[in-house]
């Protein structure tokens, strides 16, 4: 996630992109996300200067059981990447 305002940048991860995103959106529309330096930025730039982009997605061959700790590493290494914060 991104604002194009601020120029600051978070990295999430999770199996459902669709339903992450939502979520997220949800919560700050409603002023109640648990990163205060994204929901601050939500208050002052407005929901037009927000971008949900997808970085990576994983092989659809990766057993199903690696996926929860291979997109915590994903999320840490995009993160490292970037120098953003992580979403929760």
């Amino acid at each position: 996630m991104r604002c194009s305002a601020s120029g600051r940048v978070w990295v999430g991860a999770s199996p459902n992109l669709h339903a992450a995103r939502n979520s997220t959106w949800f919560l700050l529309r409603h002023g109640d996300h648990r990163d205060a330096a994204l929901q601050a930025d939500w208050r002052t730039f407005g929901e037009h200067a927000f971008f949900f982009d997808v970085l990576e997605t994983l092989a659809a061959d990766v057993a199903p059981v690696l996926v929860p700790e291979l997109l915590k590493e994903k999320r840490r290494d995009w993160a490292a990447r970037l120098g953003a914060g992580v979403l929760l």
